[in-house]
């Protein structure tokens, strides 16, 4: 078995695979002050939870955007299953060729989100990763991960509303039921969510534009799901990233 985490700037997800079979998820807040006995008694209780038997994992990896909890993490793994977990990064990935101009700035998420991509749809596919930012990721003809766009994600466009105006308050992410809002709360909601999913959308377009062939559309990441009822020209695939750790594991696409 192969313990995957992937630890984002807002949440880590945990997830357990056997061959290419997903057993199991858990997601808690990535906090950086969290004790590490509460971090071990988290994956411990998950662990226990599904009657997993620690002597039964071959191995963990790690897809970290937040170094200093991807430490505490490591020593958590090592206490709990006397493995120490490969991080992904560019040197260790050696399943998805990486073709922009500085390869070894690549990050881990997205490594691991252009290789489950690659896996599982194949080349010429855009993947919409919304989390905390969202990232329009381009696997070109040649099965390579060839670029991406970065901006503010949803929950970073509803702070910043609420923060940079005098007037309007915070609000929770959520379902809009319709573009055009009838209070401040429904205009504030319609204008992130929908707005958001419109932003992907026209990037998917602009990049079938410059690239000059059509793409495969895959939504992903915790904030998809907010959009994936108006994007419904994407596919969408909750465990993306989750599939690409565990596709670089087990070293390739078809095993």
């Amino acid at each position: 078995m192969l313990l995957a985490i992937d630890i984002g700037n807002s949440f880590t997800k945990i997830g357990v695979y056997q061959g290419n079979g997903l057993l199991a998820t858990k997601k808690i807040p990535s906090q950086l002050n969290m004790p590490l006995g509460e971090l071990k008694e988290s994956l411990s209780s998950f662990l226990v939870e599904y009657h997993f038997n620690v002597e039964s994992f071959e191995g963990a990896y790690i897809a970290s955007v937040v170094p200093a909890l991807g430490e505490k993490w490591k020593d958590v793994i090592y206490s709990l299953l006397d493995i120490f977990p490969v991080f992904i990064s560019p040197s260790t990935s050696g399943i998805i060729d990486l073709h922009v101009d500085a390869p070894l700035t690549v990050g881990p998420d997205i490594i691991a989100c252009a290789s489950g991509g690659l896996a599982k749809y194949g080349p010429m596919t855009l993947i919409a990763d919304m989390g905390t930012a969202n990232k329009v990721i381009l696997i070109d003809i040649d099965g390579a991960f060839s670029g991406l766009s970065i901006s503010p994600g949803l929950a970073m466009g509803a702070r910043a509303l609420k923060e940079k105006t005098a007037a309007l308050p915070e609000i929770p992410l959520g379902n809009p039921s319709k573009a055009i809002g009838k209070n401040t709360e429904e205009c504030m909601l319609s204008g992130i969510v929908y707005g958001g999913a419109l932003s992907i959308r026209g990037l998917a377009l602009q990049f079938e534009k410059e690239v000059g062939y059509p793409l495969t559309r895959i939504l992903t990441g915790g904030n998809a799901g907010y959009c994936k009822d108006i994007l419904d020209d994407f596919g969408y695939d909750e465990n993306l990233l989750l599939d690409g750790i565990n596709t670089i594991f087990r070293g390739g696409f078809n095993q």
